[in-house]
């Protein structure tokens, strides 16, 4: 992956979580449809899980939690990755 036109790399778990999230663009994806599109309900998967995947997403992108470019947080319910060109 790129950004910037630099490479990016991750690893196989965050790759998957980055597509899941862009596949759903726009949209909010929640906890349990990530484990499921991510983890395939592995067993000891749960929401935890996802938030420190995000969170090491999120480093690797350069996105900043509390003003996120990509990745912003749906409190109690999930993620939604931005559409490009939506603030």
């Amino acid at each position: 992956m790129t950004r910037a036109g630099r490479a990016v790399e991750l690893t196989a778990t965050e790759y998957a979580l980055l597509r899941a999230l862009s596949l759903n663009a726009g949209r909010v994806s929640s906890h349990a449809a990530l484990l499921r599109q991510v983890w395939g309900g592995r067993a000891g998967a749960d929401a935890n899980i996802v938030r420190a995947y995000v969170k090491r997403l999120r480093r690797r992108l350069g996105d900043d939690a509390r003003r996120p470019v990509y990745i912003q947080t749906e409190l109690r319910v999930g993620y939604r990755m931005l559409r490009p060109g939506e603030a």
